[in-house]
């Protein structure tokens, strides 16, 4: 991260650019730092924080390296179907990171959003919901793909940066290379406007419908979207996920019930229900379609007293969450297949795609009891180890 002077920049811009301008870039920077984010001015700017080459972001917001920059790759679904991931190349990894770490960590999401940051987590989601009689739960269908270039240009500018850079910002962190299925790889008529959008070197507005420099302005293109795999994109759909946290609050606290969302999953619970049932469930469809998210209607259940309640995988019919037996047994198996017959014999037999595919399954368990069961998990972590050490050419 940079460090200099307000005093030193307001004199340097002072000399070049005039009083009023210089009086603008200090205060725009100090309104940044305020907030505790980084203070870049333009796109250049960016490319000297984030050691990356300038042309290389200026063709990537042009959409001039869609292909070169990301590799896309499905995975097969345990439950069906196919999950399609965006491998970042190197160059644009950088930037997204610099982007990740300097910028997107120091926001602050909804305080009923737990994915993605440091002060959330499956158990500290699953406890709001503890002693429940009654749970309601939704999964959100492509939720990044969901959100568009346009949500994420709406997020850097509310965070105070200029609106051109809030544009290429959103470039950035977005592709319009999505799979053939996905709505957003059509092209469509939308028109879009990207109003006061000010030039990068003189400060002075520009037509968007005149610029050569910058294709911020498309009648009939694509709107890019976030891509699975960009170390930028979990953030940022929790910050675009804004208005739909705050509408689902309000009918929350409206009618007594607890919300919670970790990325695409969706929880209200209530001990004593207060609403119809069919109300909350057509009301929160409602919302989630104004807020331009969708629902997967295989996925909507509801557990009323007696029934069996999990949230995100663990056992919420206590005064702490817990993992089922279900799953402790599940680990043990995986994990009693990889260390007897390998990653490769194991992937096999438990139908993965490859053991690189089973590999990061087991870990991914494993990793799920270390925030709820230390204990458990120092013994399984110790397998897996053992299991990684004597197959590791396996994965």
């Amino acid at each position: 991260m940079e460090t200099w002077s307000a005093h030193q920049l307001y004199t340097e811009a002072e000399s070049s650019l005039g009083e009023a301008a210089a009086r603008n870039l200090q205060a725009y920077s100090e309104q940044l730092r305020a907030k505790g984010l980084p203070v870049i001015f333009s796109l250049r700017h960016l490319a000297e924080l984030s050691g990356v080459r300038y042309w290389f972001l200026h063709e990537t917001v042009n959409r001039m390296r869609e292909v070169a920059n990301y590799r896309m790759f499905a995975i097969k679904k345990r439950s069906g179907g196919r999950r399609h991931i965006h491998s970042v190349s190197n160059e644009l990894g950088r930037v997204q990171q610099w982007i990740n770490q300097h910028l997107l960590q120091n926001c602050k999401p909804h305080a009923a959003s737990f994915a993605f940051h440091k002060e959330g987590g499956i158990r500290q989601c699953a406890e709001r919901h503890c002693g429940a009689r009654w749970l309601f739960q939704f999964d959100l269908v492509d939720f990044f793909y969901d959100v568009s270039e346009r949500d994420c240009f709406n997020v850097f500018k509310g965070l105070g940066y200029r609106p051109l850079l809030a544009f290429e910002l959103a470039r950035i962190c977005t592709t319009t290379r999505l799979p053939a299925w996905c709505p957003r790889a059509e092209f469509h008529g939308e028109q879009l406007r990207w109003e006061n959008i000010w030039c990068e070197d003189d400060l002075n507005p520009v037509n968007p419908n005149t610029s050569r420099n910058f294709p911020y302005y498309e009648r009939f293109g694509r709107l890019g979207a976030l891509p699975q795999g960009a170390p930028t994109s979990p953030m940022l759909s929790n910050l675009a996920a804004k208005y739909l946290d705050e509408s689902l609050q309000h009918f929350a606290n409206k009618n007594g019930l607890i919300y919670t969302r970790y990325a695409d999953d969706i929880t209200f619970s209530a001990c004593r229900l207060g609403v119809a049932r069919g109300r909350v469930l057509w009301q929160v469809k409602d919302l989630i379609k104004r807020a331009h998210f969708a629902v997967n209607p295989k996925k909507t259940r509801i557990a009323g007293p007696g029934s069996k309640k999990l949230v995100l995988g663990l056992l919420v019919d206590g005064s702490t969450p817990r993992i089922s037996r279900e799953t402790y047994k599940r680990i043990e198996r995986l994990l009693y297949g990889a260390k007897q017959f390998g990653f490769e014999a194991a992937a096999s037999h438990f139908k993965f795609d490859s053991a690189y595919g089973f590999h990061n399954h087991l870990s991914g368990l494993v990793a799920f009891v270390k925030d709820v069961d230390r204990k458990r998990w120092q013994e399984f972590n110790a397998v897996l180890l053992n299991a990684k050490s004597s197959w590791g050419n396996d994965v």
